[in-house]
């Protein structure tokens, strides 16, 4: 009788650590990473909200009603993403916009990049060889740095963006564009666009 007291009490004993590992497990598991939305902003006197990535060497500012930030980063992605929608527009389906932010070792010049990075974010390419400085797109500045608005298949390839504009700044190249739907919208409203350039024209880029 006594060693089936012993056995039960060394069954309990075991049980109890069984939970206690579990519970421990459970306590320190890392949950499952969702997007963050975006994190407080800084307001400014102005009104406007200020979205700064200080890993990134980026900012940007905008009005708080206009937009609906959600960060990401996905498998081999050094910097976070962003999946931007445009909250005011209304009756045109899904308009936003994403940026990225891609590695650029090499301190490539943005007409450079465009013109020997086509592995593809998703996959492989070979370069158009009807491609020069002179028809990558649209050439503008940002911030004193280059940029080009380019409708050419490039690094990201994104069905529902029409264009992609690329900036490089030091060792990081900015990818960004406007982006519809494609379950619940047809295309870019010029509306789109607009918000799109504000949210551009805004750039502030530390290298």
């Amino acid at each position: 009788m006594k060693s089936k007291h012993i056995i039960l009490i060394g069954v309990i004993i075991i049980l109890f650590a069984i939970a206690g590992t579990w519970s421990i497990t459970t306590t320190n598991a890392e949950a499952y990473k969702h997007p963050k939305p975006s994190p407080t902003p800084e307001i400014l006197e102005t009104g406007q909200y200020r979205f700064a990535d200080d890993k990134a060497g980026y900012s940007f500012t905008y009005y708080p009603e206009s937009l609906s930030i959600t960060i990401g980063k996905d498998k081999g992605e050094k910097f976070n993403h962003l999946s931007i929608q445009f909250t005011q527009i209304q009756g045109a389906g899904y308009q936003g916009m994403v940026l990225y932010v891609l590695p650029n070792p090499k301190n490539l010049s943005t007409e450079e990049f465009l013109l020997s990075e086509f592995t593809g974010k998703w996959k492989k390419q070979p370069t158009p060889t009807s491609l020069d400085k002179s028809n990558l797109g649209k050439y503008f500045n940002i911030d004193e740095f280059t940029a080009i608005k380019t409708s050419a298949p490039t690094f990201l390839e994104i069905p529902n963006a029409p264009y992609f504009v690329y900036i490089a700044y030091g060792n990081k190249i900015i990818g960004t564009g406007p982006i519809y739907g494609l379950m619940n919208a047809s295309k870019l409203t010029p509306e789109s666009e607009a918000i799109f350039e504000q949210v551009l024209q805004t750039l502030n880029l530390v290298p």
